[in-house]
């Protein structure tokens, strides 16, 4: 994201959210017993989207999601669900269990982000969305959505490659926004428009995008999880100018199809390839891609 000198007031209240996460974690670190500590993390993310999210939206924590055909989700870290127009969860063994077509978005949460915890919310995701769901009486694949919170991120730039090249190996499976406090995220973008506007299904026309939001990745997580809640397209219109400076500034980084496609075809260029990645965690990802294009043999 570029460099702004004033922070308006709705940035300035969110990077305040993103500081109280952000000390949480650290001070959870001293909590031996792995469960609790990872409980209070996910207590407090989900405790941020309350207070936050539209009122549509329930946050609901440890939910399983059912369908029509009584086939059981993984059990989400969370489930954003429709208050208003479905019944109240369900609770079956101590956990709520939600209606498929109640659910707005699944979330994960992850203290760290790496390939093996991608790997797992894929997998999760995959699960989800391939069960079946009714939309007007319709039976429709691919919903709902999902998503991932993570506190932190040792390398992003290997991260990002990781999310891309999974997706090809998911597609429209895949998860739709993974966003990293402090960081940015991980979501997709229009193949003709490369705009840092909401893309929620991860359709044969995007490509995986970084937005690069810094500081403001949970101003841009609470944007695009807000566009969920069924808010008109002008009302999240109005709702960027409230940090207009910020959303008219937001830089996005994509691989091309080409070099994901390349990537894809054969085990031995993806791993080339990753290596440009690895233990660069603080180098620009533009200068990685290029010496990573030129490693398998593609023009830069």
């Amino acid at each position: 994201m570029k460099a702004k000198s004033t922070l308006t007031n709705i940035q300035e209240w969110l990077r305040n959210y993103s500081g109280s996460l952000e000390y949480s974690f650290t001070s959870s670190a001293g909590i031996k017993h792995s469960g609790e500590k990872g409980e209070r993390r996910e207590d407090q993310i989900f405790k941020t989207l309350k207070e936050i999210l539209p009122t549509r939206m329930s946050v609901e924590q440890k939910t399983i999601i059912v369908d029509t055909e009584d086939i059981q989700s993984p059990m989400f870290d969370g489930v954003l669900v429709d208050r208003m127009l479905w019944p109240r969860n369900f609770i079956k063994d101590g956990n709520p269990l939600a209606l498929i077509e109640s659910v707005l978005a699944a979330i994960e949460v992850k203290s760290s982000l790496n390939q093996s915890e991608l790997i797992s919310i894929f997998e999760n995701s995959r699960s989800l969305r391939s069960m079946k769901c009714f939309v007007n009486y319709a039976p429709l694949r691919l919903a709902p959505l999902v998503t991932a919170f993570a506190y932190e991120c040792d390398n992003p730039n290997l991260s990002f490659f990781d999310f891309s090249t999974l997706f090809r190996d998911y597609s429209t499976y895949s998860p739709s926004l993974v966003c990293i406090l402090n960081k940015g995220l991980f979501g997709f973008m229009d193949i003709g428009e490369k705009k840092a506007e909401p893309m929620y299904e991860p359709l044969g026309n995007s490509l995986p995008a970084l937005y690069n939001s810094g500081k403001d990745a949970l101003l841009l997580y609470i944007y695009f999880l807000s566009g969920l809640s069924g808010m008109d397209p002008t009302m999240l219109q109005t709702f960027t100018q409230y940090c207009d400076n910020f959303f008219s500034a937001i830089e996005l980084f994509y691989f091309d199809e080409d070099f994901l496609n390349l990537v894809a075809s054969d085990k031995a260029i993806k791993n080339t390839a990753r290596s440009c990645f690895e233990r660069k965690a603080y180098a620009d990802i533009e200068d990685l891609y290029i010496k990573a294009r030129k490693l398998i043999g593609l023009s830069t």
